[in-house]
């Protein structure tokens, strides 16, 4: 039997990186992988929150990336992509998930469920334990993006801004134009409406 061992965070051990913030998180072994329970649910404010019920959808990315204390290669990568859409006529809120495990859909008539389930990892895997060495020291970052551009506007638009100014010109009438505008506020690249980035205390894995 292998136990997941938690240490308490010291200071050297906070905020790895700018805007990233220390989070407890529980890890438990489950078959053959390594789980987790977290939640980031300052991801969305209230404005986001009412936005849920408009009929517009909501995406969600979580990256989660565990590495080994003291080294910059990660062991385990995980992407999840969570969209949430208010239908209408059934008057239920639809969320559809695609992930290491496919895609699947809930349904939700509680807008307060649909936030548990929007913004909470319960028992996630994160990696399989024969990726986990027994002894060593490591920690999982989480990254949250709320409404994330999508790839291939992303370099779509990233072409466009490498044009020389004698041809910037673009035509307001292509389907580029209006997302052009939107993601655009301060005549910058926005990648995501708001970025969450956690990193969990220190773990290790032991015999018993």
């Amino acid at each position: 039997m292998l136990v997941i061992v938690s240490l308490v965070l010291g200071a050297s051990d906070v905020a790895w990186a700018k805007g990233v913030t220390s989070r407890k998180m529980r890890f438990v072994e489950r078959g053959a992988n390594l789980t987790v329970n977290t939640s980031f649910t300052n991801i969305l404010d209230p404005d986001d929150y009412a936005a849920l019920s408009s009929g517009f959808p909501t995406r969600i990315v979580i990256h989660l990336v565990v590495y080994q204390q003291g080294s910059d290669i990660p062991v385990a990568i995980q992407r999840i992509r969570r969209r949430v859409v208010y239908d209408l006529w059934d008057e239920t809120y639809v969320l559809e998930v695609t992930g290491p495990k496919g895609v699947y859909q809930k349904r939700f008539e509680s807008r307060v469920q649909l936030l548990r389930e929007l913004t909470q990892l319960r028992r996630q895997p994160v990696a399989k334990l024969s990726k986990v060495g027994i002894g060593p020291h490591y920690v999982l970052a989480v990254v949250a993006q709320l409404n994330p551009v999508e790839e291939e506007r992303m370099a779509e638009m990233r072409r466009w801004l490498t044009k020389s100014s004698s041809d910037s010109s673009l035509d307001s009438s292509s389907s580029f134009f209006g997302s052009f505008v939107s993601v655009f506020a301060n005549s910058k690249l926005g990648e995501a409406d708001r970025v969450v980035r956690l990193q969990s205390q220190p773990f290790y894995r032991v015999k018993q």
